[in-house]
């Protein structure tokens, strides 16, 4: 298949980007796959024409992120318009913004498919075309889209984990002795619970003082509590690192369509707490391969880290079977999901 993504990715790591990618990776060993920047999306006014000319010289260069391999080309184009487009089987796309534009393009270049992967359509239903098929990354999506969405054709492809990349190391030590999480920054990311989990951080220090606490993220903010160690993430490789350093990992999240952080963690060997958003009960089962909380119920969450801290054996039981059971969803058979999904596509029209 000849198959066109267009993607906004940058230089900074982003959670929404990465499971595109790790897709294109494990797609192009068979697939010819071409990954279009827009140099000016989401941009309005005078903002916008002068980020198009700037791209119009910049048009065809190629970009590199830099936090994550692409095996794919990433080609700059001006805009995301229709002339600046090869032919193709298949264009995927993951911007609600894009799908009316897209929906108006020739039918030459591809099929419209745009991944679902984020709780903002869900809450804010957008007038999506007829003609552009949905893939939602989770169940809690694909149920909700068929409500939003009953004359769309809809299917369900879960994002993966790069067991590669993340991979499974056995701790040495024979008792939890950290508590990491992955820091959300910025007045976008309420939503993910940081004040949630940074009290249960505390709760933790003031019954186990011995213990380590670490937080991975792009900008170190005075929200992290002093005794919290704030680790850079702008690889992934750090991120890895992150994760080899935590013993526990602690997902407070209030609403996902599918996060990756506890498929990471749980990739790495780390036991995992996590609140009970979209997404996770698809790849973990409660109290087997990690344990699920009431979103915002600091009471509950601390009970399961503390539990995990004073039943050693429980604990590396969890961080076992978690490894195990996640290996099911590495990109390089999640990615023959998605082919599948696209070879029905072309097939039914």
């Amino acid at each position: 298949m000849k198959i066109n993504v267009l993607l906004n990715i940058g230089k900074k790591p982003s959670g929404a980007s990465r499971p595109i990618i790790e897709y294109c990776n494990a797609l192009s060993k068979s697939n010819d796959i071409l990954i279009y920047k827009a140099f000016n999306p989401n941009k309005k006014g005078f903002e916008f024409l002068l980020r198009e000319a700037a791209g119009l010289f910049m048009k065809g260069k190629t970009f590199s992120p830099g936090w994550i391999e692409c095996r794919c080309p990433i080609i700059i184009i001006p805009s995301y318009r229709e002339r600046f487009i090869r032919e193709a089987d298949i264009i995927f796309f993951r911007s609600v913004h894009l799908a009316r534009e897209v929906s108006k393009w020739k039918n030459s270049k591809g099929t419209k498919v745009m991944r679902v992967s984020n709780t903002h359509i869900l809450k804010n239903s957008t007038n999506i075309p007829d003609n552009v098929v949905l893939i939602a990354s989770s169940t809690m999506v694909y149920e909700r889209l068929k409500i939003l969405y009953p004359g769309h054709k809809i299917f369900r492809v879960n994002n993966g984990v790069n067991c590669t990349l993340f991979s499974y190391e056995e701790k040495k030590h024979n008792q939890p002795q950290s508590i990491g999480m992955v820091f959300y920054g910025g007045k976008n990311a309420k939503h993910k619970g940081m004040e949630t989990g940074f009290e249960v951080m505390k709760r933790i220090k003031w019954k186990f003082p011995w213990m380590k606490f670490f937080i991975v993220g792009l900008k170190k903010e005075k929200i992290i509590p002093d005794f919290v160690e704030f680790l850079n993430g702008y690889k992934s490789r750090d991120i890895l690192k992150f994760y080899r350093m935590t013993d526990i990992l602690i997902y407070p999240s209030f609403e996902d369509a599918w996060p990756n952080p506890p498929m990471e963690a749980m990739a790495c060997g780390c036991a995992v707490v996590s609140t009970d958003v979209g997404g996770i009960r698809d790849f973990a089962v409660d109290r087997e391969t990690i344990m699920i909380c009431t979103p915002g119920n600091v009471d509950e969450m601390t009970y399961a880290v503390q539990f995990l801290i004073q039943n050693p054996l429980y604990w590396k039981k969890l961080t076992i079977s978690g490894a195990t059971k996640i290996r099911q969803f590495d990109y390089s058979i999640q990615s023959k999901v998605m082919e599948k999904v696209f070879h029905e596509i072309l097939s039914t029209g």
